[in-house]
């Protein structure tokens, strides 16, 4: 009788060890679903540099989860889909102001590898056409060499236009324009030659001219955002030095553009 007693003690005692592991294997597996479930959609660390990571967590823990940030070819661009306008300024700004602290605080004055911000985000899917910011970066007292890189961003893909045949700047260009003032405007010390081309059509005489007056044109620009016109020099170079020797309508619109070159103040 003692036997069977001690048997029915064993059994219990392994059913109640065995619903005790089912149990514990069930709470672990909860907890494990719900962990999973709660993480938040930030980037993954390989996927992107210091600077993305530090913006993108910046607007992640400040509620814009719909942003991120990406870093490529000095540019620290932010992207994303905004409800409104009011949205994505704040989230834009949230992220640059992120980035500039950290630059302040590792006293990168005019000195981080990043050239420009620039705001990518959409508002219900729709793009937004906006000149990236190239100035807040520089420092107070920019070098040489940030300064040029500022004007070659800026330009990198865009073209200051002009009416066909004249040197009167299309409204659509202005935009671009006063980020090149911008610039200007911070990197005092320095002589900016302005430098006009055109494509190899027409006559070389009259082309010459009229990149005189393109240059002119975008000098005199400048100057009336402020900018000393000592610190600036007007080059027009005509067709003389193409950036594409191609016969083509895509060469042709290359070729005709404005280019900066910062140089040194002569003693």
């Amino acid at each position: 009788m003692s036997d069977v007693k001690s048997k029915k003690r064993k059994a219990i005692a392994i059913g109640v060890v065995g619903l005790a592991s089912i149990m514990g294997v069930a709470t672990v597996g909860l907890c494990i679903g719900t962990s999973i479930k709660k993480e938040k959609p930030i980037i993954k660390a390989e996927e992107t540099n210091d600077w993305a990571k530090i913006a993108t967590n910046k607007l992640m823990s400040s509620g814009f989860t719909f942003a991120h940030a990406t870093f490529e070819k000095g540019v620290l661009a932010i992207k994303g889909d905004a409800k409104d306008a009011s949205t994505r300024i704040s989230a834009f700004e949230t992220a640059q102001n992120a980035i500039l602290q950290a630059i302040s605080e590792k006293k990168l004055d005019g000195k981080s590898d990043i050239l420009a911000f620039e705001n990518q985000i959409t508002i219900n899917g729709q793009e937004v056409a906006e000149i990236p910011d190239a100035t807040s970066t520089l420092g107070n007292k920019p070098e040489k060499e940030a300064c040029q890189s500022a004007y070659n961003t800026l330009l990198d893909g865009r073209v200051i236009n002009f009416n066909s045949g004249s040197a009167m700047i299309s409204d659509d260009s202005k935009p671009l324009l006063d980020g090149l003032s911008n610039v200007a405007i911070k990197c005092v010390g320095y002589v900016v030659e302005v430098g006009g081309h055109t494509d190899t059509k027409g006559d070389a005489g009259a082309n010459q001219a009229l990149s005189e007056r393109r240059a002119q044109a975008v000098a005199d620009y400048i100057i009336g955002k402020g900018v000393n016109a000592t610190e600036l020099k007007i080059k027009g170079y005509g067709e003389s030095i193409p950036l594409d020797k191609s016969d083509t309508p895509e060469a042709d619109a290359k070729n005709r553009r404005i280019e900066f070159k910062v140089q040194e103040k002569p003693e």
